[in-house]
């Protein structure tokens, strides 16, 4: 199976965009979803795993970059670390991912993951984008370490956008400096850490 094509603006807007935030439909957040498509095809992953999912806006560009995936989404919906504040966004999610990749497995899953010693695994490509805190960044990364394929792929969003977000990927990219065959940082809207796990790790 082949990847869909990323849609034009308008295409996306009406598919994805969340009704009550009409800014998300802007040409800088089109090119922003746009590039996290791009890194997935370029990873083509059979599995994908998120925490912080949202609206699904990232999740909905994983698999349309790869629709054959299985697609696993971690999110405390809680309206925190840039959450939808009262808000369970999971049946419109679910919805919106059934919707659009029939062949994705699909499982929501509402969890604080600084209370989880596992994401369980192993995944091929894996999205951090939870917690905003360094702290609880890091654990995130940790846990994404330990549940990427080798060979696979994590990325991190924010590290451009917000300090402690950076702060916690510059440690992990550190403490784990031998292990990684690549680490890409990648301008966007907010930044894009890319690391891709090496094959024997």
């Amino acid at each position: 199976m082949t990847p869909l094509d990323f849609p034009d603006r308008d295409t996306w807007a009406s598919a994805v965009v969340h009704p009550d935030e009409p800014g998300f439909a802007a040409p800088k957040f089109y090119d922003y979803y746009r590039l996290k498509y791009e890194i997935a095809r370029e990873a083509a992953p059979r599995s994908i795993c998120e925490i912080g999912v949202r609206y699904g806006y990232s999740a909905w560009s994983f698999l349309r970059a790869a629709p054959w995936a299985s697609y696993l989404g971690y999110d405390l919906q809680r309206g925190t670390h840039g959450g939808v504040k009262g808000a369970d966004t999971f049946p419109r999610v679910a919805a919106l991912l059934a919707r659009e990749f029939p062949l994705a497995a699909v499982t929501l899953r509402r969890a604080d993951t600084r209370r989880l010693d596992t994401l369980g695994g192993p995944y091929d490509f894996i999205h951090v984008d939870g917690d905003h805190s360094e702290a609880g960044c890091y654990h995130d990364l940790e846990l994404a370490w330990a549940a990427c394929a080798a060979g696979g792929t994590i990325l991190t969003d924010d590290i451009d956008y917000i300090a402690g977000v950076k702060r916690a990927v510059e440690r992990f990219c550190r403490d784990h400096g031998a292990d990684p065959i690549a680490v890409s940082f990648v301008p966007s809207l907010r930044g894009e850490c890319v690391i891709v796990k090496g094959g024997d790790a």
